[in-house]
């Protein structure tokens, strides 16, 4: 399924619940050379657009977050979900 075919089922609400992301998975950015770990730190909801997914950097935790559309964050040509494991320099 397209991109723009997913965000427009996203924004008439039959995606919302659907999108299967949870806290704690794991995602590679798959577009540019370098493919960066990032772990999903909270889901966020605005109101009339899609489910957002808050991302952590694996490697660089301390240097904040990126938020991205749970639309997006499904899409293999930007990122590929991996197998969950610890992020390396995660505080404890």
């Amino acid at each position: 399924m397209s991109f723009l075919r997913r965000l427009m089922e996203s924004l008439a609400g039959g995606g919302a619940n659907r999108h299967g992301i949870q806290v704690g998975d794991r995602y590679v950015k798959t577009d540019g050379q370098y493919q960066s770990m990032w772990t999903v730190h909270q889901i966020v909801h605005f109101e009339g657009i899609p489910p957002h997914a808050r991302l952590v950097p694996d490697q660089e935790y301390h240097l904040g977050y990126r938020t991205i559309s749970v639309t997006a964050l499904d899409d293999p040509d930007f990122y590929r979900r991996v197998a969950p494991g610890p992020r390396p320099n995660a505080p404890r």
